[in-house]
């Protein structure tokens, strides 16, 4: 359907005008924090002790204020330059991998910068919820979430279904909102302190956009003809930023078979663990644990150490919440940028859920008490004995991330790279467990069991059916194969797409074609009157 110009020159006019009302919104704001306007600060004291007073004392909410509060900020940046750049580069796409760095290495260094100029101290608040250092204008986590989700937005934009556009954007836009405030509703912020980090934000995301896209695209944002944002930042085939093909194998091939083997195999080890915690409990909750078993514990103990002490602490942090769920948002993301399938995504989902419901389960209904010597951990349950999670938690990523890469690529390197985790990884955090007395051996144990046979069963029903291939490539398809396909096929960069008019394009150096600048332009050259 031909598209009018107009439209698309409203559309430029309308986003500069966002950005110019951005920018203009965070100098007022910056100028009046460093006059200590009055009204501005008693607004911003009055938001402060009213979220305050509605969340001092609700343990759920600040709980769940805290983990909200991580999907933006310096952690999202450091994912978004780490995890994000690599992912791009996997595909292919030099020059989005670019655009991420730049931006997310930009929205770092202006938080910094800005801080200190402007040297806001924190809010006070009569109940701290969260303890925080820095400096307080503007919110880093409200700039960290605009650019980290912005990015994604305008990354992945041309890839989403048409229908799917307007759900896409109001999640980016929802999760930005929620971290602001988040920052608030700890206390960490002031009102003013969210608005100018979501301001500055919009406004290094937008200059940068404009930037690579004038670069790229080889036309000025005010030029007639100017693609539309739906059109991307590059014009190189959008295949490689998709995250599977169009057409691509279900990464569950029989669901309802595999929700029945998953069912029957989660009862089954459930009852074995819970078979082994009553034999390892002897005649009752009272019993003492064997000889070997607390044995192995008070060994462990006697090896305490200053520098151990503080090495078990790092181990701690790997094997416990946040290590995992740092784990899966790496390998996650790099699983599906490898294997071109959903089928890395589903499998450490099941994984880890199916792990933590077994844990949870055998803890509530089997309690076994906590080795009697000095903790390293204090504030544990005392009865959340056996198994142990981290050990658990700690062996279904590291076989996960092994059973993504076996899938992928039959390099010898790259899977014995994939081995040595897990032969590390869970001994390490069950050697931490014993050295801070919180596990006997046998908890350390059960939790080796328990993710095994878990990671096998989500293993079996998630592979690829036998002879499953690769449907045929789009042109411009980078070649990538899912698991289970054929070999890789044609490489970007060395294939020659189609024009909009069924003519033969020229290949771009790093991937690019002429095919995309010229079809996202080829309705506003049929619409323009001829002249």
């Amino acid at each position: 359907m031909p598209v009018r110009p107009e439209r698309f020159a409203g559309r430029e006019a309308l986003a500069w005008g966002v950005t110019l009302l951005a920018g203009t919104g965070f100098a007022l704001l910056l100028v009046l924090v460093r006059t200590r306007w009055e009204p501005l600060r008693s607004a911003d004291q009055a938001v402060a002790d009213a979220l305050n007073g509605l969340f001092a004392g609700n343990r759920v909410g600040v709980g769940a204020l805290r983990v909200l509060t991580d999907l933006g900020g310096t952690p999202a940046l450091l994912w978004l330059l780490g995890v994000g750049v690599l992912w791009f580069l996997i595909r292919r796409q030099w020059w989005i991998a670019l655009y991420v760095a730049v931006a997310a290495l930009g929205g770092m260094g202006l938080n910094a910068v800005v801080k200190v100029l402007v040297g806001r101290l924190r809010p006070v608040v009569d109940v701290p919820l969260s303890e925080q250092s820095g400096m307080s204008f503007p919110s880093g986590h409200a700039l960290g979430a605009t650019v980290t989700y912005g990015v994604l937005l305008l990354v992945f934009l041309p890839v989403v279904r048409p229908r799917l556009r307007p759900w896409f954007a109001s999640v980016m836009v929802l999760a930005v909102l929620t971290v602001g405030f988040t920052r608030m509703a700890l206390g960490v912020h002031y009102l003013s302190d969210v608005l100018a980090g979501w301001l500055l934000g919009l406004v290094w995301l937008a200059l940068s956009a404009v930037a690579f896209r004038q670069w790229r695209w080889g036309a000025p944002p005010w030029r007639r003809g100017e693609p539309p944002l739906s059109a991307g930042l590059d014009p190189a085939p959008e295949d490689g930023l998709r995250p599977v093909p169009r057409q691509h194998a279900p990464a569950l091939p029989r669901p309802a078979l595999a929700a029945v083997e998953l069912l029957v195999v989660w009862v089954l080890i459930a009852g074995l663990l819970h078979g082994l915690g009553l034999l390892l409990r002897g005649a009752g909750p009272g019993a003492r644990p064997a000889g070997w078993d607390s044995g192995a514990v008070r060994w462990a103990v006697g090896l305490r150490t200053p520098w151990l002490d503080d090495a078990t602490c790092v181990v701690e942090v790997v094997g416990g919440t946040p290590g995992i769920v740092a784990g899966a948002l790496v390998i996650g993301p790099l699983g599906v940028a490898v294997a071109r399938s959903w089928r890395p995504v589903v499998l450490l989902a099941l994984g880890l859920a199916g792990e933590l419901t077994l844990y949870l389960v055998t803890t509530l209904t089997l309690p076994r008490q906590r080795p009697d010597v000095s903790q390293l951990s204090p504030g544990l349950r005392p009865t959340a004995s056996f198994p142990s999670g981290h050990v658990a938690a700690a062996t279904v990523l590291a076989l996960c991330a092994a059973v993504v890469v076996f899938r992928a690529t039959r390099n010898r390197w790259w899977r014995l790279a994939a081995v040595v985790p897990v032969v590390l990884a869970p001994p390490a955090v069950g050697f931490q467990r014993l050295y801070a007395g919180v596990h006997h051996l046998s908890d350390v144990l059960a939790g080796f069991l328990l993710a095994a046979a878990w990671v096998a069963v989500c293993w079996w029903v998630t592979r690829p059916p036998r002879g499953e291939e690769r449907p045929t490539p789009s042109p411009g398809d980078t070649g990538d194969t899912d698991e289970g396909g054929k070999a890789r096929g044609h490489r970007p960069g060395r294939e020659r797409d189609r024009g909009p008019a069924g003519t033969e394009a020229r290949t771009r150096p790093g991937g690019g074609t002429d095919a995309r600048r010229a079809s996202a332009r080829g309705e506003l050259g049929r619409a323009a009157p001829r002249g």
